[in-house]
């Protein structure tokens, strides 16, 4: 993301909350079938681990339960993100946007 793009920036509320439900819906079945009971579609093989990269938020920190307020931390994958109202979803948090570093520009 560019600092440009930071004004209109804003995640699809209502897509996310649907996948974010299937998912939650996928692994509460295979909590109650077992692995034998889950018919997956799709398979894989000659199969590895990668990483990829997705989105985080790096910052100042206040208010994190394991971080020091005022040091500098990382988010865990950002969710949802609408930067007008101010407002982020990490996989384990709500997090208050306040000025991002790019706010201090000038341009």
């Amino acid at each position: 993301m560019s600092p440009s793009d930071k004004a209109d920036t804003r995640t699809e509320l209502a897509d996310l909350a649907n996948k974010l439900r299937d998912l939650a819906f996928a692994l509460d079945e295979l909590s109650s079938v077992g692995p034998e009971g889950i018919e997956a579609s799709v398979s894989i093989s000659e199969w590895t681990f990668a990483n990829r990269i997705v989105p985080i938020l790096v910052g100042k920190m206040m208010g994190h339960p394991s971080i020091k307020n005022g040091n500098i931390g990382a988010t865990t994958e950002i969710f949802y993100i609408d930067t007008t109202a101010g407002l982020a979803r990490s996989f384990n948090r709500w997090y208050r946007l306040g000025p991002g570093i790019h706010d201090h520009l000038v341009m």
